[in-house]
């Protein structure tokens, strides 16, 4: 049996939250905005909602987290490097012109000592990419790749946000090329995509990598 993954795209920055199901249990990756929304489109009350996991903390990512854990009372987890940003999620909303506030999710777990999370008989694993933030992650499982904000199908993230690092995130984009050829990708924004070997190649921009 395979697992589902759907996907709903949120928020004025127009950033991918995504369900990852197997029969009956889920997982919520990245719900940055319309908590409602989410909750009807992923049919949330007829799953076991596990958790709310997060690829990085930026405020984005993170805007209907608080909904969605009052409502079916979920455990959040990230990345110990992300608690600032998450914590300073609405003052970089208003910076972007967002003026907005939202609900401060409450972190219930850190990644950081995790490998893989559960998921009926089979795991979402967790691999550290740091670059676009200091604590970026991104989950695999059955070869699906979900690498939040750090590739995209035409370009690589950006490092000029809070928390991110320009060598470490060309570090770890060279981490996915070396482990991760043929699987779908689903990037924090955009379109999925199946990472080829020429990928860099085929950049149309490459600021961050030159």
């Amino acid at each position: 049996m395979k697992i589902t993954i759907k996907v709903i795209t949120v928020g004025n920055w127009k950033a991918n939250c995504y369900l990852i199901a197997y029969q009956n249990e889920a997982w919520i990756i990245d719900p940055g905005e319309e908590a409602e929304n989410i909750i009807t489109q992923f049919s949330l009350d007829q799953l076991k909602i596990l958790g709310i996991v997060n690829t990085h903390g930026h405020f984005d990512h993170i805007g209907a987290i608080a909904g969605i854990q009052e409502k079916y009372k979920t455990p959040f987890y990230i990345h110990s490097n992300e608690k600032r940003l998450v914590h300073q999620g609405n003052l970089y909303r208003r910076l972007a012109g967002d003026f907005t506030i939202v609900k401060t999710p409450v972190i219930d777990s850190y990644l950081d000592s995790l490998t893989a999370l559960p998921l009926g008989d089979k795991e979402i694993r967790i691999h550290l990419i740091p670059g676009h933030t200091g604590g970026s992650v991104c989950f695999e499982c059955d070869g699906h790749l979900f690498p939040g904000d750090l590739i995209f199908e035409s370009s690589i993230g950006r490092a000029d946000l809070p928390g991110g690092n320009k060598e470490l995130l060309q570090s770890s984009v060279k981490f996915l090329l070396h482990h991760f050829i043929g699987f779908e990708i689903h990037p924090g924004h955009g379109k999925s995509f199946i990472l080829e070997a020429d990928y860099i190649k085929n950049l149309k921009t490459t600021t961050q990598w030159d």
